[in-house]
């Protein structure tokens, strides 16, 4: 029987290991990359251009801010690219739901394979979105 438990212990444990993540929040100062968190646009006037999406993944051990920063930095290229020049409504995924906070998510399992090719270093990712504006007013 204590067989059998540690077993079952011991499945459900590598289970975790194998298939688990976490998530870290952050704080960003938003201003820089001329971006907002809701519909008011820095009570700006804009022209609504298209949705996009960006991601930026690293290591493990990467310091969350960073990617976070960069996913950010993409979104605002993007956003450049469609003749935008700032962003609103910008959210971060996390998993099924869309959350304002900038978060980072560890998946664990990808790390407990690295030494496999092709297993990394897509084991820290963060993924944000937003709608691509032109401000029509000067600032």
């Amino acid at each position: 029987m204590k067989k059998l438990t540690f077993l079952v212990v011991s499945v459900f444990c590598a289970g975790v290991l194998f298939s688990g993540c976490t998530y870290k929040n952050v704080a960003l100062d938003y201003k820089h990359y001329n971006a907002y968190s809701n519909y008011i646009g820095g009570n700006r006037h804009y022209r609504e251009i298209t949705p996009i999406r960006a991601c930026a993944s690293g290591f493990i051990w990467d310091d969350c801010k960073e990617i976070t920063s960069e996913a950010l930095k993409k979104l605002r290229q993007k956003g450049q690219i469609v003749g935008g020049d700032g962003v609103i409504d910008v959210k971060w995924e996390r998993d099924e739901e869309k959350v304002l906070m900038p978060t980072c998510r560890k998946e664990w399992g990808w790390f407990a394979l690295y030494i496999l090719p092709g297993f990394g270093p897509w084991t820290q990712k963060a993924c944000v979105e937003g709608v691509a504006v032109k401000f029509v007013d000067k600032k």
